[in-house]
């Protein structure tokens, strides 16, 4: 039986609405389920949902005012959607913030700070232990953090919610840019109400008395997908959504398919390299243990699409039952809440090949096959219901003809007020107006500006490229001035540079540009290179795939001194730079370093006869069985690594680490949280917290 989303069948009013009328028709339906990384569940229905809300709200209104903000900033897990609603019930604005990482600065966490000026920190109390309040700015060290988890939830709390209407701002959502220009998108009641009953259209979802809609997710709760498709989504059509840590996926990326087996759940998704990562990792006899003939709809967005990816995941689980045409590939962004466009079609993901030499000339010129001059495009669908884009010359603010590249712009009620204390940009990017054209769209109307170029053919969107200079690595989006700011200031022998993508194998890859300062004759060349992909690694967690140092006034910049970033990315790959020296990352294609073919290294003597041992004596002999396994992994020559030599110059980054943790494990008999080897900075950290818990794990 179809059940309407109100008791009248009108639209909610406000999110608070959302949750209170789910849990009034669904009390005891599960809403959400998460397993950690030891496979343990926590549980939560409706009704428990809707009265953690109200217990937090009525606290929050003896804390903060309305309208006042809070910073969320939680591990993976449920209290993340507590804090969440009860923000919501307060008239609180919740701003979801990156988690960061344990005793080292977090740059991003305090440009959000400093830009949305947060009364309060809402965490869970297993952060409060490892804050170092001096690695942060006065922005957050000066703020109170709550761990919401220590207040006792009351079933029977009367406490009503804030009033609020569909102008209202519900949250802040910052995108995933620059920390030297955050920019938090002020999403209203009306923008997410709008988004996911546009969501449901596309989805092609009812929402049911009996039977549940059934999701499951690994995407992180304070980045938009993983917000409104894991978490809003399933409450407003009444599902069951459950939750891994992203660190869990990237560990057992088969984890996230076997619950979706477990579950016979229908939605699910990931940007790119999440299907790429779950090809990689699983053998064939792990795929046949699946069942994934109930997955109907596998979105898939965040970053470009490759339509290589979708068909190698399709054929690689198509004996689990897998089916090509459950692929959703979508278009959509922050600032217009989150969906765009998208839509299923019975044969699956449509993909058109082009013209490479018309598309550089702005020209869509299709092709029946593929080959070597073409370009394969997966179509993004149409416009979803409510929203409409058009194609723009971005120079003359005409609309462009069909089968003509230009900006995507886009207009409708997900379309979002603004950034927060950004009035400039806001007159432009979300206050576009198309120039006069006789029958074209009407001049007076405002449209989003996405910075991004693609195509309409046959009334879908296809993507092709992005007018701002954004890198997107695994699905996070880098600002290229962050990017060459960190590389200029990790030795004095750096200069002006510029970063940009490019693509290998499929996969857009991080490369450095920067010249070397004149001054600097005598600078060791490999050293300052390894500065830079240390600082990299280490500030921005991605490991580039090239670093170039080039002459002295050789960069190319423009007249008013301005750098050509996309043509220094043509010299680079004419080979056209003048290169003083180059270093190229020894994993193919810049994968985790665990992916080198080497034969398998035996656990640690040592561990036959640990309980004998003291942390003393197991300490350092642990320590040189680290080093010369990271030799190996590294690919390195015996010496290269000493004990306080930093992961990050061994280009070790968060994926590397997980994926290199979960090894380490195997081999010592534990089972540490994902992220254990990457809060430690180098061999002798890691042997000292290893040591620890050896000998925990035999008490």
């Amino acid at each position: 039986m179809h059940v309407p989303l109100t008791e009248s069948g009108r639209e909610f009013a406000a999110l608070s609405e959302m949750l209170q009328t789910r849990a009034q028709q669904f009390p005891t339906r599960t809403a959400f389920v998460f397993e950690d990384d030891a496979g343990l569940r926590e549980q939560w229905s409706y009704e428990f949902v809707e009265a953690r809300a109200r217990t937090l709200g009525k606290w929050l209104s003896g804390k903060l005012s309305v309208g006042d903000r809070a910073l969320l900033v939680y591990p993976p897990g449920l209290e993340f959607i507590a804090a969440f609603w009860g923000c919501i019930y307060a008239g609180v604005l919740p701003v979801p913030a990156t988690y960061p990482k344990p005793r080292r600065p977090s740059p991003r966490l305090d440009s959000i700070a400093t830009d949305c000026q947060p009364q309060l920190v809402l965490t869970h109390s297993s952060v409060i232990g490892r804050l170092c309040p001096e690695q942060h700015s006065p922005a957050i060290s000066s703020l109170a953090w709550e761990p919401t988890d220590q207040i006792p939830n009351d079933p029977h709390c009367s406490f009503q919610p804030v009033t609020k209407n569909r102008d209202d701002l519900a949250f802040l959502q910052y995108t995933s840019g620059s920390t030297s220009e955050p920019r938090g998108v002020m999403v209203s009641h009306g923008n997410i109400l709008h988004n996911l009953s546009a969501i449901r259209a596309g989805f092609e979802i009812e929402i049911h008395a009996i039977d549940v809609v059934q999701g499951v997710f690994w995407l992180p709760a304070y980045h938009d997908l993983g917000l409104i498709g894991a978490i809003l989504s399933p409450i407003y059509v009444g599902g069951s959504s459950t939750l891994i840590a992203p660190m869990t996926y990237l560990r057992k990326p088969n984890r996230w398919l076997e619950l979706m087996s477990e579950t016979k759940a229908a939605i699910s998704g990931a940007p790119n390299f999440g299907y790429e990562l779950a090809v990689r990792k699983s053998t064939p006899e792990q795929r046949s243990q699946l069942d994934l003939s109930q997955w109907r709809i596998a979105f898939c967005g965040a970053e470009p699409i490759n339509h290589l990816t979708l068909e190698e995941f399709a054929t690689a689980f198509a004996p689990a039952g897998f089916q090509y045409r459950a692929f959703f590939p979508c278009y959509g962004l922050a600032e217009s809440t989150l969906f765009v466009t998208g839509s299923l079609l019975p044969e699956g993901p449509r993909v058109l090949h082009v013209d490479r030499a018309a598309l550089g000339d702005h020209r869509v010129v299709c092709h029946t096959e593929q080959n070597g001059k073409t370009l394969s495009l997966v179509s993004c669908g149409p416009a979803c219901p409510g929203l409409e884009f058009l194609i723009v010359d971005s120079r003359s603010r005409v609309p462009c003809q069909p089968d003509q590249v230009g900006e995507i712009w886009v207009q409708g009620d997900s379309i979002a007020r603004g950034y927060w204390n950004q009035e400039c940009a806001n007159s432009e990017m979300f206050q576009a107006r198309v120039a006069a054209n006789g029958s074209q769209p009407r001049p007076e109307v405002n449209y989003l500006r996405t910075g991004d170029l693609g195509f309409r053919h046959e009334s879908e969107l296809f993507v092709t490229g992005r007018l701002k200079d954004v890198i997107i690595v695994r699905g996070r989006n880098h600002y290229p001035q962050d990017l060459e700011r960190t590389a200029q200031v990790a030795h004095e022998a750096v200069d002006m540079g510029v970063a940009f993508s490019v693509d290998v194998d499929g996969s857009e890859q991080l490369v450095l540009v920067h010249q070397k300062r004149r001054e600097c004759y005598q600078a060791d060349l490999a050293e300052v290179m390894q500065a830079i992909r240390t600082a990299i690694v280490d500030e921005h967690e991605i490991d580039p795939q090239a670093i170039v140092l080039i002459r002295s006034t050789s960069l190319p910049i423009t007249s008013s001194g301005k750098v050509q970033r996309s043509r220094c990315r043509e010299m680079f790959l004419a080979g056209e730079l003048e290169i003083l020296a180059e270093w190229k990352n020894p994993n193919t294609g810049g994968e985790a370093l665990v992916d080198v073919e080497l034969p398998p290294l035996a656990a640690p003597q040592f561990l036959e006869s640990l309980s004998q041992l003291s942390a003393a004596q197991v300490r350092p002999v642990l320590e040189a069985w680290l080093i010369h396994w990271l030799t190996r992994r590294a690919n390195l020559e015996s010496g290269a690594i000493q004990p306080g030599t930093p992961f990050a110059q061994l280009g070790i980054d968060s994926l590397s680490a997980v994926e290199m943790s979960q090894e380490l494990d195997q081999l010592l008999g534990l089972q540490t949280p994902p992220m254990a080897m990457w809060s430690c900075s180098n061999s002798a950290e890691l042997a000292e917290y290893l040591t620890g818990e050896l000998h925990a794990a035999i008490r």
